[in-house]
This record gives C-alpha cells, sequence and structure tokens, in this order.
C-alpha cells in the first residue's frame, strides 16, 4: 500500500516538473579565426636599423583554423580540446593541440551560451619554431540556429610563445557548432 501512494505523490512530480536548464551535452566546432599583433606593428615602426628588423617578432597577424570536439556536464562548465592551424608569418606554420574549458555565465535556461574561456595550446608540428605554445583568455557565446547546429562567436586576447620569442594577439574568431542536445 505505500508503494502505490508513493507512485500516486511520484507522478505529478515527474509530469509537472518544471523545465531542465539547456546543455550543449557533446559538440563540435569548426572555427576560422584572425588576431593582430598591435605592439609589433607598433616595434616595426620604432626600427632604426636592418638588424633590429631581422630580430622583430614574427609577423604582425595570424590566422587559422581550428576543430574542436567538447562536452558540456555541467550547466556552467565545459571542456573542449582538438588541433588548431596558425599561420604566423611565411616561416611559421603551427599546428596545436590545444583544450580549451568554457565557463558559462548566463543563465542556463536562456537561448544563447555567453562563455569565459581559458586557452592553452602546444605545437605538435615542426617549423622554423621548435616549440611553440599559446595561452590566452576569450569572452563569447554559443547560439543555436537549428536542431543541432549554432554559430560560435570570440573574442581572443592570446600570448603566443615561439622559442622565448612572445608575441601578444588579439583576435576574433566564428565557428559552425554541432551539438547533440536536439532541444536547444
Amino acid at each position: 500500500m505505500n508503494k502505490i501512494y508513493f507512485l500516486l505523490l511520484l507522478i505529478p512530480v515527474l509530469a509537472f516538473s518544471q523545465e531542465k536548464p539547456e546543455k550543449l551535452n557533446f559538440f563540435g566546432t569548426v572555427e576560422a579565426n584572425v588576431g593582430f599583433d598591435v605592439a609589433a606593428m607598433i616595434k616595426e615602426k620604432q626600427v632604426t636599423s636592418e638588424y633590429e628588423r631581422q630580430n622583430l617578432d614574427p609577423g604582425k597577424f595570424n590566422y587559422g583554423f581550428s576543430a574542436q570536439a567538447g562536452f558540456q556536464p555541467l550547466n556552467w562548465f565545459a571542456l573542449g580540446t582538438g588541433l588548431r592551424y596558425s599561420f604566423v608569418d611565411p616561416n611559421f606554420h603551427v599546428i596545436y593541440w590545444n583544450i580549451q574549458p568554457y565557463f558559462f555565465i548566463n543563465d542556463p535556461k536562456d537561448e544563447d551560451f555567453i562563455f569565459l574561456s581559458a586557452n592553452y595550446g602546444t605545437q605538435i608540428n615542426r617549423t622554423a619554431s621548435k616549440n611553440a605554445k599559446f595561452i590566452g583568455i576569450s569572452a563569447g557565446f554559443f547560439e543555436p540556429i537549428s536542431n543541432h547546429l549554432g554559430n560560435k562567436f570570440q573574442v581572443n586576447l592570446e600570448v603566443q610563445d615561439f622559442d622565448r620569442n612572445g608575441t601578444l594577439f588579439i583576435g576574433f574568431s566564428y565557428g559552425i557548432t554541432f551539438f547533440s542536445n536536439k532541444n536547444l
């Protein structure tokens, strides 16, 4: 008899429960990015000799592509990892293995997923640089546009280190995101 009362109490709770906060669940992102090294642009204007010009940081801008897979286990946290290609200079075609944790800062019931993120990557190929790394922070959002498809916009601030020769890039990236939660 107690089991019947328990089931009768449980049915209304399950039938009329409130909405669950939305999550991306598993997701994949393909994105393009561009960044500008403002400090290198300023340094180049201050160069007075050819020797100084040869010792400038590589590149005044970079561009590239990345592919990333991730999972959002919590409403406020997701973790992504993947590959990133960056062109910085004709001698610097760098492929990174990167890790990017996302911290979602908006209401979990909102349609957009606004995030702050940290980025870290380490070089996996050989170019003029033998041990390149990058670390940075970013802010942006995921915007669902259909059942399993969305946009990703992101603004980056990152330091790229090419064998102890660091540059500070300010950049923007746009990507297409595929996710497993069809209820968004």
